[in-house]
């Protein structure tokens, strides 16, 4: 790979706090603030923001359009990319652009690693956050209003799509994925996470041409990740996370990793910042160093929100 295109997403239109906008700007400070293991790897970096003015619907319809053009575009080139951002809802227009790069005969497997389903739609949300929507849309679940904000026009096929890592969900959406019958490995259950994501890849193998991660913060435990918006008690170890994930970069199908849900007035003396940063280059770097370092009890008290 020749160079590593980035988005960073500067919205939080579909989740609770607007402060997530700054999540972007962060994640690029620390990135270049230091001479890291990406340092040979040029980055191409990108910010995207959404109109100020308007509806949050047409807001979000507009950037999440804006996003899709960009994935379809490095897919199309055969391109890994990365994305960052405030809240989730903007893997809306990230696994949109993507599949609509595809021929119709080829598929895409996505392991979406978050501490919820992200299955609801406007019909259901309790919060009506946007944030907690994206899988039903891209499974083609998504009621008149979501279907809107959606820019794609082809979809997930359940089989394909792999939840890791859920222990905060509400009826609705799981019923929505068990009719679907979408593969989910539950926490504290999946937790060996490197044998699970190791399986996950080599069943997807089989019969996809692409495999992509959709990384929501809040999977991780909160005492090592505080500085997220929705966090969820337990979760997958950040030493575990990155031991995984340093394994996929080198996988021929891998297309492309979003990180979202970073949350900064959450956070403690940058823990989780610098956890994104090792992620990052645990993910694109030849070189795997990374040891996660420091207590793994931070302090935080935390609270399962729905989404």
């Amino acid at each position: 790979m020749s160079y590593l295109p980035i988005l960073g997403v500067t919205s939080s239109l579909g989740g609770p706090y607007p402060t997530s906008v700054n999540a972007a700007k962060l994640i690029h400070d620390v990135l270049f603030s230091h001479e890291s293991c990406l340092s040979t790897l040029p980055l191409c970096w990108k910010y995207l923001a959404p109109k100020t003015s308007g509806s949050i619907d047409s807001r979000l319809t507009e950037l999440n359009l804006n996003i899709s053009y960009h994935t379809k575009r490095w897919t199309h080139l055969n391109q890994k990319f990365l994305i960052v951002g405030g809240d989730h809802s903007c893997a809306l227009g990230v696994w949109a652009g993507v599949l609509s790069a595809l021929a119709p005969d080829q598929k895409l497997g996505l392991i979406w690693l978050d501490a919820h389903m992200d299955a609801h739609t406007f019909a259901s949300s309790p919060s009506g956050h946007v944030h907690g929507m994206p899988i039903a849309a891209l499974l083609g679940q998504a009621d008149s209003r979501l279907a809107k904000i959606y820019p794609g026009q082809q979809f997930l096929a359940p089989d394909n799509l792999v939840l890791i890592g859920v222990r905060s969900y509400e009826a609705q959406e799981a019923a929505l994925l068990r009719r679907l019958q979408v593969p989910i490995h539950y926490c504290p259950l999946a937790n060996d996470f490197i044998d699970t994501l190791m399986k996950t890849i080599t069943i997807l193998d089989k019969h996809c041409d692409k495999i992509a991660l959709s990384l929501d913060l809040d999977v991780i435990d909160p005492h090592e990740a505080p500085g997220v918006a929705t966090p969820v008690p337990t979760g997958i170890k950040a030493q575990e996370l990155l031991d995984g994930l340093a394994l996929i970069y080198q996988h021929p199908k891998f297309c492309g990793i979003e990180i979202s849900e970073y949350y900064p007035p959450a956070d403690r003396n940058d823990k989780t910042l610098l956890l994104i940063d090792k992620i990052i280059q645990c993910v694109f770097s030849d070189n795997k160093p990374y040891k996660f370092l420091g207590s793994t009890n931070s302090g935080i008290n935390a609270i399962s929100v729905p989404k």
